[in-house]
């Protein structure tokens, strides 16, 4: 039976290059080496499930592990010049299929990814081989995106998947996947950069050495965020977040603070959470007597922190942090998840 073609991802830009090879990415050398290891046994997880905030490369490598099953001739990787490589950089391979949130005629995204788009974009050509590579490589992002009904009758799949089929779900919200999800699926966790690993690309962008202070401090360890930034790379979000932090709320400030508590409430609630982490590190660290590692530029505001919060202050506020992916995934008001974040004490 002859095999309907339908698009493998989205329409990529005309002169697309995307990064396919492993030293291409920034960083997260443990985590290439499992899987340079796991594809050169031919014993890679048939899901992968790659977590992490916004922004680390999670995509980027998810691109480079199917790069790697369709190259021709693989070799700690993908090897960047076959044809199926050429393809996967034109983001083009027929057998490499990109599931996600969807665009409505009116142009504005949905905010799910629907069982109907599982069944079509995944069950349906699970049911036939690959076109011309020797696995079907399915690519779920974000995957915290599937409600539900989706992720139910993504099951079935993941638990016998065909021998040529692939899955690798990507998420900065692992909470919101179901148990049954995640269990069946090998995880690896990508966090955020250190910033000796932020200089190659630092060097590949240009960032005159006086800028790097504040372009580190801009990405949080997040290559993607300078990446996809402008070249004044200005974000007031971490200056709103610092201020949060080191003034606090109570009853005596909450008047003054509501303001900004409206005007963050309407940002990406895990972006916040993963700038706040940053924050956090360097707060504990001069708190520890130890120089900031990131946001080095905003080393007073930081010690004002420390000192108001103090270590065991920081502390809870690091416990209330670390509960913001279930209560995101409970769709809590963004709001009051600032509220309670950033309570004193």
């Amino acid at each position: 039976m002859a095999r309907k073609r339908s698009s493998p991802e989205p329409t990529p830009p005309a002169e697309a290059d995307y990064p396919i090879r492993f030293d291409e990415l920034h960083g997260h050398a443990a985590q290439v080496r499992f899987l340079v290891k796991a594809l050169d046994r031919g014993v890679l997880p048939q899901t992968l499930l790659f977590m992490g905030p916004r922004g680390v490369g999670k995509a980027t490598l998810a691109r480079m592990v199917a790069a790697a099953l369709q190259c021709d001739a693989p070799a700690q990787g993908a090897c960047g010049h076959c044809g199926p490589c050429r393809k996967m950089r034109r983001g083009i391979h027929p057998d490499v299929r990109w599931v996600g949130l969807e665009t409505r005629d009116g142009g504005a995204k949905r905010t799910q990814i629907v069982v109907d788009q599982i069944r079509e974009q995944v069950l349906a050509p699970l049911s036939l081989p690959p076109y011309e590579g020797r696995r079907l490589v399915v690519l779920i992002d974000p995957a915290d995106a599937l409600n539900p009904n989706a992720q139910n009758a993504l099951l079935k799949s993941l638990e016998e998947p065909p021998a040529f089929g692939q899955f690798i779900l990507v998420t900065s919200n692992p909470a919101a996947l179901l148990p049954t999800v995640r269990s069946r699926s090998h995880a690896l966790t990508l966090g955020p950069l250190p910033p000796e690993e932020m200089v190659p690309l630092l060097d590949r962008l240009s960032v005159p050495p006086a800028d790097r202070p504040s372009a580190l401090a801009f990405a949080c360890g997040a290559p993607g965020r300078l990446l996809s930034a402008g070249p004044d790379r200005k974000d007031d979000r971490r200056d709103l977040l610092l201020r949060l932090l080191e003034e606090g709320l109570d009853a005596s400030v909450y008047p003054d603070l509501a303001p900004l508590l409206e005007r963050l409430a309407k940002e990406d609630a895990g972006e916040l959470c993963a700038l706040t982490a940053g924050l956090l590190r360097d707060a504990l660290r001069i708190a520890h007597g130890r120089p900031a590692l990131v946001n080095a530029d905003a080393g007073p505001l930081l010690e004002r922190a420390a000192t108001l919060r103090g270590v065991s202050g920081l502390q809870r506020v690091a416990e209330r942090l670390a509960e913001a992916p279930q209560h995101l995934a409970r769709n809590v008001n963004p709001r009051l998840l600032l509220e309670r974040l950033f309570l004193v004490p």
